[in-house]
């Protein structure tokens, strides 16, 4: 069982920038490193795996709900999104939900999942818990 830190909401369209210190979030100083994404679902990181600015683990929460920045879920890893720089962003889903692995996504999940990473590259792609697992315990956290 692992936790997701909300850092990234419908509300909040851009990537905020968490002060571990304060434990707040803010804009980043640099809009450069800010983007505006086409994903409604919440985005953050897995809070065992580590805080940022320290390497740690992104996830994407597969959900209707709606969470505001720094809310803690109660999750479960479906799936991962395989970068090839190795910046892996994993799939999660609240941990009541009846939905073990990413082959379970709805066809609208998986559709909103491929408009946020459109070109999917060599040694790059969306797969199911085994490989989140695999990727987890063999690669190293991002920052």
């Amino acid at each position: 069982m692992f936790h997701m830190i909300v850092e990234q909401t419908y509300k909040y369209p851009m990537r905020m920038e968490y002060d571990p210190e304060t434990k707040t979030f803010h804009e980043r100083e640099h809009k450069s490193l800010a983007y505006e994404r086409n994903f409604t679902k919440p985005y953050g990181w897995i809070k065992e795996s580590g805080t940022p600015p320290l390497p740690h683990w992104d996830c994407l929460l597969m959900t209707d709900k709606e969470y505001d920045l720094g809310d803690e879920v109660e999750i479960k890893v479906i799936g991962v999104f395989k970068r090839g720089d190795l910046d892996h962003k994993y799939i999660v889903a609240e941990s009541d939900r009846a939905i073990e692995d990413f082959d379970e996504l709805t066809a609208q999940e998986k559709e909103e999942l491929g408009r946020l990473y459109p070109r999917i590259r060599e040694d790059e792609g969306w797969f199911g818990k085994a490989e989140a697992e695999y990727c987890m315990k063999n690669h190293a956290k991002a920052l």
